[in-house]
């Protein structure tokens, strides 16, 4: 990779890792503040340690934080010894740690959760989470940074993207499906709202997605090197609706889910408890 381009990928990679960092703590503290309904000012001086360690929310907060420090500290080693075999573990441990607002959120602690909707929701975010950084990638580091590489580096995000996307959309309807009972919460329902203008701004991103896969791959591959200078402004559209999913996204995470409906009990549930109750038949005993 040329330096230009190394130069470009340390200082996007870092902004990003710091940026978590940033944003994980914001977000503790508002949350904290609607939980304990303390005013800010009071709240930075209260004492959070029934939340940090009492709730399954403070104690992700506690292993993000300090699991995205230790990636920050990667991309710092790979840099300063100007070796890419730390980029590996910074890699796999912001992906670890990603898990921690699906095993902290709604898939892990409203009704009808299990570890199969926490594994939906990790897979969830981190395909879009590598699907947008990618496209940042390819729009900050790649075209500026090294121009000799933009058609191979876009044929192979290309491959990988569908992939992505592909994770990204099943994950997401399963979501969908365990989170509104009905389709009618959609357009009655607060959380449906925001999930429907989550819901349209994906499907814009995938219309523009394909849009690359299915006109401008095939482009690049025959060889149309003209399309390189059309594309750069076209992946920054798609990167930015992008991010506006991931913003809807956090709008949900921060919604509450419309209750589910409580399931009749069956007859022999209503049988015992009629006989357990105080007003029901009496039980004779033998003598």
């Amino acid at each position: 990779m040329p330096r230009a381009a190394e130069r470009r990928f340390y200082v996007v990679t870092g902004i990003g890792a710091v940026g978590v960092l940033e944003v994980g703590i914001a977000a503790f503290l508002l949350r904290a503040e609607d939980a304990l309904q303390l005013p800010f000012g009071r709240l930075l001086y209260g004492d959070l340690s029934p939340i940090v360690g009492g709730t399954r929310f403070g104690e992700a907060f506690i292993a993000m934080t300090l699991g995205f420090a230790l990636v920050a500290a990667f991309l710092f080693l790979a840099w300063l010894t100007d070796r890419v075999i730390f980029l590996w573990p910074a890699f796999l441990l912001g992906l670890g740690f990603a898990s921690g607002l699906s095993l902290s959120g709604h898939s892990a602690a409203d009704a009808g959760s299990s570890w199969l909707s926490e594994l939906a929701d990790w897979i969830h975010l981190s395909a879009a989470t590598l699907w947008m950084g990618g496209l940042v990638q390819l729009v900050v580091v790649v075209w500026p940074g090294a121009p000799e590489l933009r058609r191979i580096a876009f044929l192979r995000f290309s491959k990988v993207a569908s992939v992505l996307v592909a994770c990204l959309v099943c994950a997401g309807v399963y979501l969908s499906v365990l989170r509104l009972p009905h389709v009618a919460d959609l357009w009655t329902q607060g959380y449906g709202h925001v999930l429907l203008v989550k819901l349209g701004l994906v499907c814009v991103a995938l219309s523009w997605g394909a849009v690359h896969h299915f006109v401008a791959r095939p482009a690049l591959e025959r060889g149309d090197g003209g399309i390189l200078n059309r594309l750069p402004r076209s992946l920054m559209g798609e990167s930015t609706v992008a991010m506006a999913v991931l913003l809807a996204a956090a709008v949900l995470v921060d919604s509450k889910p419309p209750p589910r409906p409580v399931k009749p009990p069956s007859a022999l549930q209503q049988s015992v408890a009629k006989f357990r109750s105080p007003t029901g038949p009496p039980v004779v005993r033998a003598p």
